[in-house]
């Protein structure tokens, strides 16, 4: 497994030496032994805002007390580790990845991105994954998450936007500030990702029947904002005014983490309808949500953060601890039942008369990127989801970060977790 460290605080030498401290010891446990069969070293370092002036010493040191040459990570609003969470506090987490030789590739402004197709030494594709780290002030960084999108061997992006406006954002073997970094992976690096959104439906799902700019003027023929209030059981009310007080006061009421909506394009909705052989309202974690921005009472329709077309189908979401525990949960059960499905080279052998063949796979390290709006402002204290990981996926290496904005799938994201397990 992985080695890897956590600590807090207030000097960053302090920090810093009691995590050396874990991954040095670690060395002695037969579980984080060093394997001289994955020659590649590379680190991932994230620290909160307080040590954003002191990075360039931090990864001085962490390159001369691991040997481990290069790195990758980011200064970051929150950190998290197996079980524990630092928020808006000083504090710093690193993993140490040993991986098969030129397993990963960094990648900055500095260093750009290889040719698609790409292959290694062993002949794999070596840009099937990515890890993306991104200051949020860089520009159309939807268009940017695309074209890294078209040139991956798969859909395994995933990431998130850091903190701004630091003397250092991120680290891509140096520190840096501004634009993107991360790491490729090659496909013979087996990885497992997945998000959870942790929102509720409320009511149904509708099609977009009407829209104007990020304005969704129609649901199944009806004003948008009357299908809303029909959904959350109300009426209409008279007139404009009394309608906008009437859903502000409720979401004021119902609504504390905000209202929102999931969509679903229209072709892929008329695609499961025709698989199930039947129209059937889609899982909220299937869905993707983006928060409701605003209401235009006098024609009766809402604005999304998002861009839609007219036959996309839209469902109002809620979220809350309850719902986004449940989530959490099912996202780490569906990734267990995964580990513990034998692989196929060894239901041949099994299928052979061969027995005694173990199938489990256990994962060497996990990276969990969750928006920085869940954490205690979601489950009322620091580290539940992290708790929840650990009680689904047991005791396995992971650091991670507060987000301002989850990548997962090349689509950016928010108040979402995003959880990415190595083998």
């Amino acid at each position: 497994m992985f080695r890897f460290g956590h600590a807090t605080h207030p000097d960053w030498r302090e920090a810093l030496e009691l995590v050396l401290v874990q991954v040095e010891g670690q060395l002695q446990l037969e579980q984080f032994a060093s394997d001289l069969t994955r020659p590649q070293r590379l680190g991932l370092m994230y620290c909160t805002e307080a040590y954003s002036e002191h990075v360039d010493a931090i990864l001085a040191t962490l390159k001369r007390r691991t040997g481990f040459p290069d790195w990758v990570g980011a200064v970051v609003p929150g950190i998290c580790s197996s079980g524990v969470e630092y928020y808006q506090e000083p504090a710093i987490a690193i993993m140490l990845m040993e991986l098969p030789a030129q397993s990963a590739q960094v990648f900055s402004g500095k260093r750009p991105l290889p040719k698609a197709g790409k292959v290694n030494a062993a002949g794999r594709n070596a840009m099937s994954a990515a890890l993306v780290h991104i200051d949020p002030l860089t520009d159309e960084i939807d268009d940017l998450l695309e074209d890294l999108a078209l040139k991956l061997g798969s859909n395994q992006t995933f990431g998130g936007l850091v903190s701004a406006g630091a003397p250092v954002t991120h680290i891509a073997m140096e520190p840096l500030a501004g634009g993107v970094s991360g790491v490729l992976f090659s496909e013979n690096i087996p990885i497992e990702v997945r998000m959870t959104q942790g929102v509720e439906m409320v009511g149904s799902e509708h099609e977009i029947t009407e829209a104007r700019g990020n304005f969704v003027m129609g649901l199944d023929g009806r004003p948008a904002l009357e299908v809303l209030l029909s959904d959350l059981e109300l009426p209409a009310g008279d007139g404009q005014d009394a309608m906008l007080d009437q859903a502000t006061d409720l979401l004021a009421k119902r609504f504390s983490h905000g209202l929102f909506v999931g969509l679903t394009e229209g072709a892929l909705a008329r695609s499961a309808d025709l698989l199930r052989f039947s129209s059937m309202r889609s899982e909220p974690h299937q869905l993707k949500v983006r928060p409701v921005v605003g209401m235009d009472p006098a024609n009766r329709a809402i604005a999304i953060a998002e861009d839609f077309k007219v036959g996309d189908r839209l469902a109002f979401c809620t979220r809350d601890e309850n719902s986004a525990r449940i989530d959490l949960t099912r996202m780490c059960a569906e990734l267990r039942e995964d580990l513990d499905a034998p692989a196929p080279r060894l239901n041949s052998l099994q299928a052979a008369g061969f027995g005694g063949i173990s199938a489990v796979r256990r994962p060497r390290g996990a990276v969990y990127i969750a928006c920085n709006g869940r954490g205690a402002a979601l489950f009322g204290q620091q580290g539940v989801e992290l708790q929840i990981v650990r009680e689904q996926l047991g005791d396995i290496p992971l650091i991670g970060f507060s987000a301002n904005g989850e990548i997962f799938k090349s689509e950016l994201y928010g108040y979402t977790g995003v959880l990415a397990l190595f083998f």
